[in-house]
């Protein structure tokens, strides 16, 4: 399920990364915010669903940031900047930790089960 979530996900941010601007969706006021708890989603997902890959998740997940952010310079109405950028590459590490974090916790959580 988590991969398809993560899969999602990117198709989703992809969707929204290059759409027109006036057909992005807005569900808070600071852009920032969105775009972390994208990324951040992202990653976690990813590394959820992809535990044993962890390090091609985030280089996955940072290359995805700065190919939407070269992207959208191939758009009229949209403009990719290396501080947006940042902030996503940052979200997405951001997440792929806590998802390493999660997958850890829930392993030593089975073990535990299973021993009894």
């Amino acid at each position: 399920m988590a991969r398809l979530v993560a899969w999602v996900l990117v198709i989703a941010i992809t969707v929204i990364t290059l759409v027109p601007l006036g057909l992005r969706p807005v569900v808070t006021a600071s852009p920032s915010i969105e775009r972390s708890a994208a990324y951040a989603a992202l990653g976690l997902c990813m590394v959820w669903g992809y535990p044993l890959r962890w390090p091609w998740v985030l280089l996955g997940c940072v290359l995805l940031a700065g190919g939407l952010e070269a992207a959208q310079h191939l758009t009229s109405t949209r403009h990719g900047r290396f501080d947006d950028f940042l902030v996503k590459a940052a979200a997405s590490a951001v997440g792929v930790l806590i998802g390493l974090g999660v997958v850890l916790l829930l392993e030593r959580r089975s073990q535990a089960t299973t021993r009894g």
